[in-house]
C-alpha cells in the first residue's frame, strides 16, 4: 500500500512539473518503432496544441508533414549513431497560433543489446515571441542611440555586446575589430587592462575581477581616467525584459574638461529623459514613498490621466488610484476599498505583470519591477492591436478568403445554432444549396481570374437579394448556401429562390467579358426535411442535383417522407460569354 501511495505521489508530482514547466516526456523503442507519451505528457501536448487529448497520444501525430519528416530524420540519425539530439519544431496549433517546441532525446540502455531513447519536449513559444519583441525594441533603441552625444553600449545577460553607437568606440578608443555584434564583454576588459587603464597587475586578473562584478548586474556609476589623460563618466543600469534581467545599458561621457559642469548634468538628464520618452510605450518610476517622480508622455496618454495632475512634477500613487477608481477603471464595488487594496499592493514592491482592459476598450500590458533601493519601475504597452489580430485570425478561420463570405466551418456553427433556436422556440427556417450552371466552362474558356471574379459577383448578388438577418456562405468551388432564418411558409422561400435565380441570371461584365449564367437551387425546410444540420444539408444538396437534372436554372424543394415536392421553375438560359 505504501509503495502504491508513493507511486501516486510521484505521478502527481510529475504531472504538476510537466504542467507548470510545460515540459513533456517521451520514450521511443527503435526495435518496435513505438513511441510512448505518458498521460500527463499527452495532456500537456493537448493543451499546447489546443487540441483534444485523443489527438495527442503520439508526438509525431501533431506535427505537419514537413516538421514530422525533420523530427523523424533527426531521431533516425540519433538512433543509428546512438547519440543525443536536439531539434526545434514550429507549427500552428488548432487555434491558428504558431507554436515552437524544442524536442530533446538521448539513448538509454538496460544492457548493450537493449537500447532505447527517452527525451522531453518543451514549449518555448513564449520565449520565441519574447525574442521577436526584444528585437523590435533593440531596433528602436539603436536609432535613438545613434543620435546621442554620449557613448552608449548595451550588454545582454550573457555579457555580450548587442547595441552600441559611434561615440562608444570614439570615447573608449576601441579599434573596429573589437566592436561587433555579440562581442564578449571580457574582450573589452582585456583590451583596457593590457593598455594599463586598471593600473598595475596581471591583465587576466583584472579581467576576472571585472567580469565577476559585471555578472552581479548591479547599477554602477564611477569615473575613470584613461591612459591618454581623458576622464570619462561611466554609468550603468541593468534592464529587464519580460520580467527578467536582460543585461546592462551603460553610458560613457567624456568629462575631461567639464567634470562639474551643470550643462553636462542637464544634458545627462535630457539623455535619460529622451530614452524614457522614446520608450515604445508608457513608463513610470515610483519612489519608496509611492510618488511618481519620473514618467513619459505615453504614460499619461495611455492611462488617460489629466496632465494637470502632474503639474508639480510628481503625483502620489494614491491620488492616481483614486482617480482611476472614481472613473470605474477597477470595475464595480466600493471605491474606498478598491483604493486601499491597490495602495497596499503597491507598498509590497513586488514584481507584477497584468493585462487590463480599460473602459474605452483598449488593452494594456502592465509590467512592474521593484528597485533595489525601493519603489518600482512600470512599463505600459498598448497590446490592443494584438487582441485585434487574434480576432482577425479567428475571422480568417471562419471566412472564405476569396469572397469574404462565411465558410463551411462558420456555416456549420450558424446552422447548429439555427437548429437549436428553432427547436426551442418552435420556429422554422430554410436552407438553399446553390450551384452555378456552367461554371467549369467559364473557368476553362475564360480563365480562373474571370471565374474568381464571377464567384465574388455571385456572393454580392446573393447578399443583395436576401435579408440582413439571413446568412450567405460559400462552401467551396461554385457552391453557395443561403440560410433563411424565421420563415413563415414555403411560399416565402419560393419567392426568395425566384429572386435569386433572376438576379444571377442577369448578364454582367467581368474582366472585359460579358457573362450570363444561371444557378440550380435545392431547398430544404426545417423541420419538414430534417431536424439536424447534416440532414438539412444533405436534403438541400440532393434537391439541387435534382434541379440540375431537371434542366438547370431552376429550384427544387427537397423530398419529404412519403411525398415529393411538386414542380420546378426554370429561370435563365445557357451560359453566354461575349469577349468585349
Amino acid at each position: 500500500m505504501k509503495k502504491n501511495c508513493n507511486d501516486c505521489i510521484e505521478s502527481r508530482q510529475l504531472a504538476l512539473i510537466q504542467q507548470l514547466g510545460r515540459v513533456g516526456y517521451w520514450e521511443y523503442d527503435p526495435a518496435s518503432n513505438f513511441m510512448l507519451l505518458p498521460q500527463p505528457s499527452q495532456a500537456l501536448l493537448a493543451t499546447i496544441m489546443a487540441a483534444e487529448p485523443a489527438a495527442c497520444s503520439n508526438l509525431p501525430d501533431v506535427l505537419n508533414e514537413a516538421e514530422r519528416r525533420r523530427f523523424m530524420l533527426a531521431l533516425e540519425q540519433a538512433v543509428s549513431s546512438t547519440l543525443p539530439f536536439t531539434i526545434e519544431l514550429g507549427l500552428p496549433n488548432a487555434q491558428g497560433e504558431f507554436i515552437h517546441l524544442v524536442v530533446r532525446g538521448a539513448p538509454r540502455s538496460r544492457n548493450p543489446e537493449d537500447i532505447w531513447f527517452a527525451g522531453t519536449f518543451h514549449d518555448i513559444t513564449h520565449e520565441r515571441q519574447t525574442e521577436i519583441e526584444r528585437e523590435k525594441v533593440l531596433t528602436q533603441m539603436q536609432t535613438l542611440l545613434d543620435a546621442l552625444p554620449q557613448g552608449v553600449s548595451v550588454i545582454d545577460s550573457e555579457l555580450r555586446l548587442i547595441l552600441w553607437n559611434r561615440r562608444f568606440m570614439e570615447i573608449l578608443d576601441f579599434p573596429q575589430r573589437l566592436v561587433y555584434r555579440y562581442a564578449p564583454f571580457e574582450d573589452f576588459i582585456r583590451h583596457n587592462a593590457q593598455r594599463g587603464e586598471y593600473g598595475p597587475g596581471d591583465p587576466e586578473d583584472h579581467v576576472k575581477i571585472n567580469v565577476a562584478r559585471a555578472r552581479e548586474f548591479k547599477p554602477h556609476r564611477f569615473e575613470r581616467t584613461q591612459t591618454g589623460g581623458n576622464s570619462i563618466l561611466i554609468e550603468g543600469v541593468p534592464f529587464q525584459f519580460a520580467g527578467e534581467i536582460s543585461g546592462f545599458v551603460t553610458t560613457y561621457t567624456d568629462i575631461t574638461q567639464r567634470k562639474h559642469s551643470e550643462e553636462l548634468l542637464a544634458r545627462q538628464r535630457d539623455v535619460m529623459q529622451t530614452i524614457i520618452d522614446n520608450f515604445p510605450g508608457g513608463i513610470s518610476l515610483c519612489d519608496p514613498d509611492l510618488r511618481f517622480t519620473t514618467f513619459n508622455e505615453q504614460f499619461i496618454k495611455l492611462l488617460d490621466f489629466p496632465p494637470a495632475m502632474f503639474a508639480k512634477g510628481w503625483v502620489h500613487f494614491e491620488e492616481l488610484a483614486r482617480f482611476n477608481a472614481e472613473r470605474g477603471e477597477y470595475g464595480t464595488g466600493d471605491k474606498d476599498e478598491q483604493i486601499q487594496a491597490t495602495v497596499e499592493r503597491a507598498r509590497n514592491f513586488q514584481a507584477h505583470h497584468i493585462e487590463r482592459q480599460r473602459p474605452d476598450g483598449t488593452w494594456l500590458d502592465i509590467r512592474g519591477t521593484p528597485l533595489p533601493s525601493g519603489g518600482f519601475v512600470t512599463s505600459y504597452i498598448d497590446i490592443t492591436e494584438r487582441k485585434k489580430a487574434e480576432e482577425r485570425i479567428r475571422s480568417m478561420a471562419l471566412h472564405d478568403a476569396l469572397t469574404g463570405l462565411p465558410n463551411r466551418l462558420n456555416l456549420n456553427e450558424q446552422l447548429e445554432l439555427a437548429v437549436e433556436r428553432a427547436a426551442t422556440r418552435g420556429t422554422r427556417f430554410a436552407l438553399l444549396f446553390l450551384d452555378l450552371d456552367g461554371f467549369k466552362h467559364i473557368n476553362d474558356s475564360m480563365g480562373h481570374d474571370v471565374g474568381d471574379a464571377l464567384l465574388v459577383h455571385v456572393g454580392r448578388q446573393l447578399k443583395s437579394v436576401v435579408r440582413e438577418t439571413d446568412l450567405v456562405a460559400r462552401l467551396g468551388g461554385d457552391e453557395f448556401v443561403v440560410l433563411l432564418r424565421d420563415i413563415s411558409d414555403a411560399a416565402a422561400v419560393q419567392t426568395i429562390a425566384e429572386d435569386i435565380l433572376a438576379s444571377l441570371g442577369e448578364a454582367c461584365t467581368l474582366n472585359d467579358w460579358t457573362i450570363q449564367t444561371g444557378s440550380s437551387i435545392g431547398i430544404a425546410l426545417y423541420p419538414e426535411h430534417g431536424t439536424s444540420r447534416q440532414q438539412l444539408l444533405k436534403a438541400a444538396d440532393h434537391a439541387m442535383y435534382a434541379a440540375k437534372r431537371g434542366g438547370k436554372g431552376s429550384y427544387r424543394f427537397a423530398e419529404t417522407e412519403g411525398e415529393r415536392s411538386a414542380g420546378s421553375v426554370s429561370i435563365g438560359g445557357p451560359v453566354t460569354a461575349v469577349d468585349t
